[in-house]
Parts: structure tokens; C-alpha cells; sequence
């Protein structure tokens, strides 16, 4: 993992990014990135019931954002979480203004992860994990995949042949009806 984050820009050097960075796909951090680099240009009001986030410059509106520290739950009126699943600017505020030097769990959704250490095969066969979400780590492989290969001409040949053998196997075998659809529509 070290070797991957040694091509990573940190821009921040918060250990927010730091720990995005090591967790996130290279897109789902560059998104992050974007969002941790904006947080530093806000400020953040501690209110009754939350906090008040607005653009250093502005001195009316801005965002209201709930914290729980204790529940590890936080969220924003802007809802960019629940519609990209990246936290949005305001919330990276008030957990930077909190000291929380990590993205609390819940909000790096599978989806957005990089491959772990754990073997993908065993994943697949977690029976607590279902079809989606196998379909999602897939992807998050295929990411991480095409983000490896596409450094150097030697890594785009041994992917371009790994992908063509592992294609012609997949096609060699029988297409499960309770399952075959269900991939084309997550597509």
C-alpha cells in the first residue's frame, strides 16, 4: 500500500487526506481531495445544535451540519453524502475543527474503497455479503486495475493479457438466470 500512496499528491497534508488516500479509489479521493482542499476556505460556528458552516468571506447563510462524535454520525444540509457518497466541504470542517484525523467508517462506502488485503475470493464467497455488493468490489477492482496498468507500457501489456485470458475463462462458463440480468442493469 506505501508504494501506491507514494503517487498519491497530498495537498493538504491533513491526516484526513492522508487516510482517504490509503482507503479510497484514486477517483473517489481525487473527488475527496477536492472537497478537503474547499473545507479549508470555511469556517465553522459552533451552534445549540450543530454548526454553522459558511465560505470564510460570506457573513450570512451557509450549511448546517449535525455532528455526534460519540455515534461517529455526522451530516449536512447540502446532502452531498447521501448523493455522491463523498462528504461534502462543510462536514470535512467540523470534523478537521473536532480533531477527528480520520474519515469516520460509515462514510467510506464499499463502493468508493480500494481492494483490501483480504483475498477477493474470499469476499465473494462471505455469505454475509450479497450479489451488489460483490458486483461493487468487482469494480473497485477494475478500478484499481486500470489506474495500476495505465503507469507504464510493461503494466498495460501484462493487463491487456491478464483481462483477455481471465475473458475468455468467464465466457467458458454457464450464466446463472438469478444472477446474469441483475449485472447488466448495475452497469
Amino acid at each position: 500500500m506505501q508504494q501506491n500512496l507514494q503517487n498519491i499528491n497530498l495537498k493538504t497534508g491533513a491526516p484526513m487526506e492522508s487516510h482517504a488516500a490509503s482507503v479510497l479509489t484514486p477517483y473517489a479521493f481525487s473527488k475527496l481531495q477536492e472537497q478537503l482542499v474547499l473545507a479549508a476556505h470555511y469556517a465553522s460556528f459552533q451552534m445549540e445544535d450543530g454548526f454553522l458552516v459558511r465560505h470564510h468571506t460570506k457573513l450570512e447563510g451557509g450549511r448546517k451540519v449535525y455532528w455526534m462524535p460519540r455515534e461517529g454520525i455526522i451530516s449536512c444540509s447540502c446532502h452531498q453524502f447521501e448523493l455522491s457518497g463523498i462528504l461534502c466541504r462543510h462536514t470535512l470542517r467540523v470534523l478537521s475543527t473536532g480533531n477527528c484525523f480520520q474519515i469516520p467508517e460509515r462514510y467510506l462506502p464499499v463502493r468508493w474503497r480500494r481492494v483490501t488485503g483480504t483475498p477477493p475470493s474470499k469476499l465473494v464467497r462471505d455469505p454475509q455479503r450479497n450479489h451488489s455488493e460483490n458486483v461493487q468490489l468487482l469494480r473497485n477492482m477494475v478500478s484499481s486495475l486500470i489506474s495500476e496498468s495505465g503507469k507504464s507500457k510493461e503494466r498495460l501489456e501484462i493487463a491487456t493479457e491478464g483481462v483477455s485470458m481471465l475473458l475468455s475463462r468467464i465466457r467458458e462458463q454457464p450464466v446463472s438466470s438469478t444472477h446474469g440480468n441483475a449485472i447488466q442493469r448495475n452497469v
